[in-house]
């Protein structure tokens, strides 16, 4: 079974953009890469701009995305405020990561 996930990157205007990833949400796979890969906000915004991820990787070149069809919605998600993106719940998400204030934090859901 995976372990799903969700990343967001607060925007200078508060907003939140964030998309879904598929497999290996855990803090110690999911969460070094993007401490030690995506730590800055140009690169946190450029991977979550892609779509909802099926398997991250180091660089975004070699990410693997969700492919967009009529049945699935790939886009990101705009939550308008850190309070909504963390209320927010999704039955199958066991973390959420969220880049703000220059770095990256999550929370596991359920704890």
């Amino acid at each position: 079974m995976s372990t799903r996930a969700r990343i967001g990157v607060q925007l200078e205007s508060g907003e939140i953009e964030s998309v879904y990833v598929w497999r290996d949400g855990m803090p110690d796979y999911l969460g070094a890469i993007l401490c030690s890969h995506y730590n800055t906000l140009a690169k946190a915004t450029e991977l979550v701009e892609r779509g909802n991820i099926i398997d991250i990787e180091t660089t975004v070149e070699k990410c693997n995305f969700e492919q967009g069809s009529a049945a699935t919605d790939t886009a990101p998600k705009t939550h308008m405020t850190f309070a909504a993106y963390r209320r927010e719940r999704e039955a199958d998400i066991d973390y959420k990561y969220i880049f703000r204030n220059g770095a990256w934090e999550y929370r596991e859901i359920g704890a």
